[in-house]
């Protein structure tokens, strides 16, 4: 969830030339587009793409958000609300989230005052916000920030790839729809950084990109937070651009790492320390990185302490 109003708001310039972007990229994807749905998308393309459409099935961007009663078997609220719950279960309506945390929301689309952490059993504090400004434009597909509305619930195919309406049954499917692969690194980037961030839009009204389309220059419509608070969730996007920049800058981005179609967990290409010396294999120096050290130990440990995706040096 985009989560509370943060202050200390920068305008990021670009940390190399390589960050240095056009004021706008529309990509294939027609500016008159319209937002169909992922049930239209998935019909043709299970047929040609099963393995891609199965794992965005069973990913975390698929139940980014979803109603009670009318999501699937696979959606499951498992919070505990006979355990100290902070709300009552009938007001929850909609669910943000479920493997790792659960979040709700009610009937008016406001934030409930407590989330669900699944791996503690428990329940934690969570910022009451309106999630037609803070959550909607991340968890919904075809979000419309001006009158509340959206075209489908979850992180749907055209989140990443834009509106469908031209691409469906066109007969010239490339030109039609959003190649995410065919960007520079920048704006590849910023596809998955319009979510995976923290900012403000430029109006300062949403704490998302309103309005943004895969191929934009998101820098035209949100504003990264300069100091991100330690712990906090979905600012990948913050670390990457303000921690150096050396990986995107190098052409790595985060799909290099992460499948967006994938179900694994955080949704990783491989495992481990294999996902690292894809790349780095060879080029590494010192007792450290022997082959010993590497079985005891993770690259992340060093290399992303806390999680964070900015790939520093170790201390020494």
């Amino acid at each position: 969830m985009s989560g509370m109003r943060w202050q200390g708001l920068v305008t990021v310039l670009g940390v190399t030339a390589a960050l240095v972007v056009g004021t706008c990229v529309r990509g294939a994807t027609p500016p008159d587009a319209k937002y169909l749905g992922s049930k239209l998308c998935t019909a043709c393309h299970k047929g040609t793409d099963a393995e891609m459409v199965e794992g965005w099935v069973a990913s975390d961007h698929s139940r980014a958000m979803w109603k009670i009663g009318e999501a699937d078997d696979s959606h499951q609220v498992v919070a505990d609300f006979a355990k100290n719950a902070p709300f009552t279960r009938d007001r929850a309506v909609y669910v943000l989230g479920g493997r790792r945390e659960q979040a709700f929301l009610d009937a008016d689309l406001k934030v409930l005052p407590g989330r669900w952490v699944v791996k503690d059993k428990t329940w934690a504090p969570q910022e009451a916000v309106d999630a037609k400004c803070d959550c909607l434009g991340c968890h919904t597909t075809g979000y419309d920030a001006e009158t509340g509305t959206w075209k489908e619930l979850g992180v749907g195919c055209e989140m990443c790839h834009g509106p469908g309406s031209a691409h469906a049954g066109s007969g010239d499917e490339k030109a039609t729809i959003m190649d995410v692969a065919q960007l520079d690194a920048a704006h590849q980037a910023m596809v998955c950084g319009r979510c995976h961030s923290r900012g403000k839009s430029k109006d300062g009204k949403y704490a998302f990109a309103a309005g943004f389309r895969p191929g934009d220059d998101l820098d035209q419509s949100f504003t990264l937070t300069a100091d991100v608070p330690k712990g906090a969730m979905n600012a990948e996007y913050n670390e990457l651009r303000l921690g150096g920049g050396k990986h995107l800058a190098s052409g790595a981005v985060c799909t290099t790492c992460h499948d967006p179609h994938g179900a694994q967990p955080r949704q990783l290409r491989e495992a481990g320390n294999q996902l690292c010396l894809k790349c780095h294999a060879g080029k590494l120096t010192g007792a450290q990185h022997s082959e010993g050290a590497l079985r005891a130990l993770t690259c992340t440990k060093c290399h992303m302490p806390g999680g964070k995706h900015v790939f520093a040096p170790p201390p020494k």
